[in-house]
């Protein structure tokens, strides 16, 4: 009897001295949720991982570090950093901490994760790259940062699209302006004879056309 009762009991007392940590790494994520970085470090200080990430739902893989890099907390994704956080950590679909924060034009969180090795050059499956999600969506200063830190501004994704043409297509003028002031090679095609002056012809932007304008 007695051994039949300590084996039903034993995956009882396994939960239970694992819940404490999955309590810890729901406070960590909490915390960065919130920006609340005093809360953070005391989570990481009690033997939260740094690496922990969300378990399941919409948001399954995301990690600490891209929590942060999404709310675009500099701090905090240093604190994250420093407590041994992967700086290219990814998720389900292969996005990382670096493309939170370039789809959401947060450049000095770009500059705090490429400093301590993030891949400026990392593309997901479709070719988009951190600078192709600042290019799609109009972030200049972070386009800057990424190029400044090895980012390719003529790298395609697999329709042969480069950042400058996401750009046009989607009408950031800045983005544009920048992108050219970076360097970005104006006739590029993308194997059809579509460059990025003929998106800009083609959406009604001559504005964008003329900037295009090559010898």
């Amino acid at each position: 009897m007695i051994t039949h009762r300590a084996s039903a009991f034993a995956p009882w007392a396994l939960l239970l001295l694992l819940l404490p940590f999955n309590t810890v790494a729901d406070d960590l994520i909490s915390a960065i949720q919130a920006g609340d970085r005093n809360a953070a470090d005391r989570q990481l200080s009690e033997g939260a991982d740094p690496n922990t990430a969300t378990g399941d739902g919409e948001f399954a893989g995301k990690t600490a570090l891209m929590w942060a890099a999404e709310i675009g907390d500099r701090e905090l994704s240093r604190l994250l950093l420093d407590a041994g956080a992967e700086v290219d950590a990814r998720n389900p679909k292969g996005g990382t901490a670096l493309m939170y924060a370039a789809v959401n034009g947060h450049a000095s969180v770009i500059r705090v994760l490429v400093d301590a090795g993030a891949d400026a050059r990392h593309e997901v499956s479709n070719g988009w790259s951190p600078l192709m999600l600042a290019a799609a969506k109009g972030h200049a200063a972070g386009a800057r940062e990424l190029v400044g830190r090895g980012a390719d501004p003529d790298s395609r994704d697999v329709y042969g699209w480069t950042p400058l043409m996401r750009a046009v297509h989607n009408g950031h003028r800045e983005m544009v302006e920048t992108l050219i002031d970076l360097g970005a090679d104006t006739a590029i095609s993308d194997g059809n004879g579509v460059t990025a002056r003929v998106i800009a012809e083609s959406t009604g932007r001559k504005d964008l056309a003329r900037l295009l304008e090559t010898d």
